[in-house]
């Protein structure tokens, strides 16, 4: 299992959010809702890993309406 960096998977993700496919605020910082968190793709609770392969950019908003889902669904939620 490897480190997970977050700047490093922002950057990977081109401060995308994998969610909504919206730019994330890069400046924004929790609880602002465009602010860039790291979404597990298979939630934790669902035996995911925390490992870059499994960890996406999102907005804070999006990855809270998303709670524990998992399965990568597409989800719109922000504009």
């Amino acid at each position: 299992m490897s480190d997970v960096y977050r700047a490093r998977i922002f950057e990977r993700d081109k401060w995308i959010c994998q969610l909504c496919h919206r730019k994330v605020n890069q400046r924004a910082v929790v609880p602002h809702p465009k602010a860039p968190v790291l979404d597990h793709i298979i939630p934790l609770n669902d035996d995911g890993t925390h490992e870059p392969a499994n960890v996406q950019c999102a907005h804070f908003l999006c990855n809270s309406i998303k709670s524990d889902r998992g399965g990568g669904e597409q989800l719109l939620l922000i504009g």
